[in-house]
Protein backbone atom coordinates (compact mmCIF):
# COMPACT_ATOMS: atom_id res chain seq x y z
CA UNK A 1 0.00 0.00 0.00
CA UNK A 2 1.41 3.16 -1.24
CA UNK A 3 1.78 5.85 1.90
CA UNK A 4 0.58 9.49 0.90
CA UNK A 5 1.79 12.90 3.16
CA UNK A 6 -0.47 15.86 2.98
CA UNK A 7 2.22 19.08 1.60
CA UNK A 8 1.86 20.16 5.41
CA UNK A 9 3.37 17.18 7.07
CA UNK A 10 6.13 16.86 4.58
CA UNK A 11 9.61 18.10 6.52
CA UNK A 12 11.11 18.38 3.38
CA UNK A 13 9.69 21.79 2.56
CA UNK A 14 11.10 22.74 5.91
CA UNK A 15 14.73 21.91 5.71
CA UNK A 16 15.78 25.43 5.06
CA UNK A 17 14.07 26.77 7.76
CA UNK A 18 16.14 24.09 10.32
CA UNK A 19 19.38 25.13 8.57
CA UNK A 20 18.42 28.52 9.52
CA UNK A 21 18.02 27.53 13.48
CA UNK A 22 20.90 25.85 13.18
CA UNK A 23 23.38 28.31 11.86
CA UNK A 24 21.82 31.06 14.15
CA UNK A 25 22.39 28.71 17.21
CA UNK A 26 26.35 27.90 16.47
CA UNK A 27 27.35 31.72 15.71
CA UNK A 28 25.67 33.00 19.60
CA UNK A 29 27.90 29.87 21.04
CA UNK A 30 30.81 31.25 19.47
CA UNK A 31 29.97 34.88 20.34
CA UNK A 32 28.90 33.28 24.21
CA UNK A 33 32.70 31.75 24.07
CA UNK A 34 34.28 34.75 22.50
CA UNK A 35 33.73 36.86 25.37
CA UNK A 36 33.99 34.30 28.43
CA UNK A 37 36.22 35.52 30.92
CA UNK A 38 38.01 33.98 33.82
CA UNK A 39 39.49 35.66 37.07
CA UNK A 40 42.67 33.99 37.83
CA UNK A 41 43.29 33.05 41.52
CA UNK A 42 46.62 34.75 42.87
CA UNK A 43 49.36 31.86 42.74
CA UNK A 44 52.68 32.28 45.32
CA UNK A 45 55.86 31.47 43.61
CA UNK A 46 58.99 30.96 45.92
CA UNK A 47 62.45 31.66 44.17
CA UNK A 48 65.84 31.59 46.12
CA UNK A 49 69.05 31.90 45.34
CA UNK A 50 71.83 30.57 47.22
CA UNK A 51 74.95 33.29 47.53
CA UNK A 52 78.39 32.45 49.13
CA UNK A 53 80.02 34.25 51.55
CA UNK A 54 83.35 35.76 49.82
CA UNK A 55 85.43 37.77 51.88
CA UNK A 56 87.23 40.45 50.29
CA UNK A 57 91.06 40.36 51.31
CA UNK A 58 91.93 43.37 53.15
CA UNK A 59 94.38 45.76 51.21
CA UNK A 60 97.71 46.04 53.61
CA UNK A 61 99.27 49.30 52.97
CA UNK A 62 102.53 49.48 51.71
CA UNK A 63 104.95 50.79 54.59
CA UNK A 64 107.79 53.33 53.75
CA UNK A 65 110.64 52.16 54.72
CA UNK A 66 113.20 55.21 55.04
CA UNK A 67 117.18 54.23 54.02
CA UNK A 68 119.45 54.13 57.09
CA UNK A 69 121.50 56.86 57.17
CA UNK A 70 125.01 56.57 55.80
CA UNK A 71 127.39 55.02 58.23
CA UNK A 72 130.72 57.66 58.95
CA UNK A 73 133.53 56.47 57.96
CA UNK A 74 136.19 56.01 60.85
CA UNK A 75 138.85 58.36 61.15
CA UNK A 76 142.73 56.55 60.78
CA UNK A 77 144.27 57.48 63.71
CA UNK A 78 147.69 59.82 62.85
CA UNK A 79 150.94 58.19 63.72
CA UNK A 80 153.38 60.59 65.23
CA UNK A 81 156.93 61.17 63.28
CA UNK A 82 159.14 60.28 66.51
CA UNK A 83 158.29 57.62 69.00
CA UNK A 84 159.72 57.84 72.88
CA UNK A 85 160.36 54.31 74.29
CA UNK A 86 160.13 53.98 77.60
CA UNK A 87 161.87 51.92 80.02
CA UNK A 88 159.64 48.96 81.96
CA UNK A 89 161.00 49.42 85.14
CA UNK A 90 158.13 49.92 87.09
CA UNK A 91 157.17 47.81 89.58
CA UNK A 92 153.97 47.22 91.13
CA UNK A 93 153.79 46.69 95.08
CA UNK A 94 150.38 44.73 96.06
CA UNK A 95 149.95 43.51 99.65
CA UNK A 96 148.26 40.48 98.98
CA UNK A 97 150.09 36.94 98.73
CA UNK A 98 149.31 34.74 95.91
CA UNK A 99 151.49 32.20 97.44
CA UNK A 100 149.40 28.79 98.52
CA UNK A 101 149.19 28.90 101.61
CA UNK A 102 146.47 27.54 104.74
CA UNK A 103 145.75 31.40 105.42
CA UNK A 104 144.81 31.85 101.33
CA UNK A 105 142.97 28.67 100.78
CA UNK A 106 140.71 29.76 103.58
CA UNK A 107 140.05 32.90 101.06
CA UNK A 108 138.67 30.74 98.47
CA UNK A 109 135.94 28.76 98.29
CA UNK A 110 134.50 26.03 96.04
CA UNK A 111 131.69 27.53 94.44
CA UNK A 112 129.01 25.43 93.05
CA UNK A 113 126.43 26.25 90.51
CA UNK A 114 123.10 24.52 90.56
CA UNK A 115 121.26 24.75 87.90
CA UNK A 116 117.65 25.50 88.62
CA UNK A 117 115.10 23.41 86.51
CA UNK A 118 111.84 25.10 85.89
CA UNK A 119 109.22 22.59 84.59
CA UNK A 120 106.77 25.06 82.51
CA UNK A 121 103.40 22.98 82.09
CA UNK A 122 101.83 24.22 78.95
CA UNK A 123 97.94 23.28 78.24
CA UNK A 124 97.08 22.42 74.48
CA UNK A 125 93.84 24.49 74.04
CA UNK A 126 91.98 23.67 71.13
CA UNK A 127 90.78 26.42 69.26
CA UNK A 128 87.63 26.06 66.76
CA UNK A 129 88.95 27.91 63.97
CA UNK A 130 85.81 29.85 62.15
CA UNK A 131 86.99 29.58 58.20
CA UNK A 132 84.86 31.38 55.90
CA UNK A 133 82.61 29.17 53.46
CA UNK A 134 84.40 30.12 50.22
CA UNK A 135 88.24 28.81 51.49
CA UNK A 136 87.32 26.03 53.53
CA UNK A 137 88.96 23.02 51.97
CA UNK A 138 86.00 20.91 52.20
CA UNK A 139 82.97 22.20 52.43
CA UNK A 140 80.28 21.34 55.14
CA UNK A 141 77.14 19.17 53.40
CA UNK A 142 73.87 18.82 54.27
CA UNK A 143 71.93 15.16 54.01
CA UNK A 144 74.96 13.80 51.90
CA UNK A 145 74.40 16.78 49.14
CA UNK A 146 76.38 20.02 48.80
CA UNK A 147 74.58 23.40 51.17
CA UNK A 148 72.57 24.37 48.02
CA UNK A 149 70.14 21.41 49.06
CA UNK A 150 69.30 22.85 52.05
CA UNK A 151 67.83 26.32 50.34
CA UNK A 152 65.48 23.12 48.92
CA UNK A 153 64.55 21.75 52.22
CA UNK A 154 63.60 24.80 53.29
CA UNK A 155 60.79 25.10 50.86
CA UNK A 156 59.59 22.29 50.92
CA UNK A 157 59.16 23.06 55.15
CA UNK A 158 57.60 26.34 53.81
CA UNK A 159 55.00 24.31 51.88
CA UNK A 160 54.30 21.51 54.05
CA UNK A 161 53.69 24.04 57.27
CA UNK A 162 52.52 27.39 55.57
CA UNK A 163 50.63 25.98 52.65
CA UNK A 164 53.87 27.58 50.31
CA UNK A 165 53.67 31.17 51.43
CA UNK A 166 52.45 32.27 55.32
CA UNK A 167 48.63 33.12 54.89
CA UNK A 168 49.22 36.51 56.74
CA UNK A 169 51.58 37.64 54.36
CA UNK A 170 49.66 36.79 50.91
CA UNK A 171 46.77 39.11 52.29
CA UNK A 172 48.54 41.66 52.81
CA UNK A 173 50.87 41.28 49.75
CA UNK A 174 53.92 41.65 51.87
CA UNK A 175 57.06 40.07 50.02
CA UNK A 176 60.79 40.23 49.64
CA UNK A 177 63.78 38.77 50.46
CA UNK A 178 65.13 37.33 53.70
CA UNK A 179 69.04 36.78 53.85
CA UNK A 180 69.57 33.95 57.00
CA UNK A 181 72.74 33.49 58.34
CA UNK A 182 74.18 30.77 60.73
CA UNK A 183 76.94 28.44 61.37
CA UNK A 184 78.36 25.06 60.47
CA UNK A 185 79.84 23.59 64.20
CA UNK A 186 82.08 20.84 64.28
CA UNK A 187 79.54 18.69 65.42
CA UNK A 188 76.91 19.50 62.87
CA UNK A 189 74.78 21.87 64.65
CA UNK A 190 73.81 25.15 63.81
CA UNK A 191 74.29 28.43 65.94
CA UNK A 192 74.12 32.15 65.56
CA UNK A 193 70.84 31.87 63.22
CA UNK A 194 69.74 35.46 62.69
CA UNK A 195 68.26 37.38 59.82
CA UNK A 196 70.96 39.72 58.10
CA UNK A 197 68.44 41.70 55.95
CA UNK A 198 65.49 42.57 57.15
CA UNK A 199 62.35 42.54 55.39
CA UNK A 200 58.79 41.89 57.20
CA UNK A 201 58.97 39.93 60.65
CA UNK A 202 56.23 37.38 59.18
CA UNK A 203 58.50 36.20 56.64
CA UNK A 204 61.48 36.31 58.43
CA UNK A 205 59.77 34.44 61.78
CA UNK A 206 58.76 31.65 59.20
CA UNK A 207 62.10 31.21 57.98
CA UNK A 208 64.29 31.44 60.96
CA UNK A 209 61.50 29.08 62.81
CA UNK A 210 62.05 26.44 60.23
CA UNK A 211 66.28 27.18 59.83
CA UNK A 212 66.03 26.02 64.21
CA UNK A 213 64.70 23.16 63.35
CA UNK A 214 67.25 21.84 60.99
CA UNK A 215 68.72 18.43 60.77
CA UNK A 216 72.57 17.81 61.42
CA UNK A 217 74.82 18.85 59.05
CA UNK A 218 78.34 16.82 58.18
CA UNK A 219 80.91 19.75 59.45
CA UNK A 220 83.47 21.57 57.20
CA UNK A 221 87.28 20.52 57.62
CA UNK A 222 90.74 22.17 57.38
CA UNK A 223 93.33 19.82 56.85
CA UNK A 224 91.26 16.56 58.10
CA UNK A 225 90.58 19.04 61.03
CA UNK A 226 86.52 19.54 61.53
CA UNK A 227 86.24 23.41 61.79
CA UNK A 228 83.48 26.07 62.14
CA UNK A 229 81.60 27.46 58.93
CA UNK A 230 79.65 30.88 58.19
CA UNK A 231 76.97 30.26 55.85
CA UNK A 232 73.94 31.92 54.98
CA UNK A 233 70.75 31.94 52.52
CA UNK A 234 68.64 34.48 51.11
CA UNK A 235 64.89 32.86 50.48
CA UNK A 236 62.78 35.23 47.86
CA UNK A 237 59.37 35.54 48.73
CA UNK A 238 57.85 37.19 45.54
CA UNK A 239 53.90 37.16 44.72
CA UNK A 240 52.94 36.45 40.99
CA UNK A 241 49.32 37.15 39.97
Amino acid sequence: MELKKTPKANLQNKKFLFFEIGLSISLLAVFVAFNWTTREKPQSVLTAQVEEIIEEEEQVPIAQVEPPPPQEIPQIPQIPEEIEIVDNTVEIKSNFDFSESETNKDLFTDLKYVEKQVKETVEEVDVEETIPFAIVEKKPMFQGKDAESFRDWIYKQIEKKHGGYPAEALENNIQGTVRVSFTVNTDGTLSDIKSTRKVDPILENAVLEIVKQSPKWTPGSQQNKPVKVPYQVPIVFKIQS
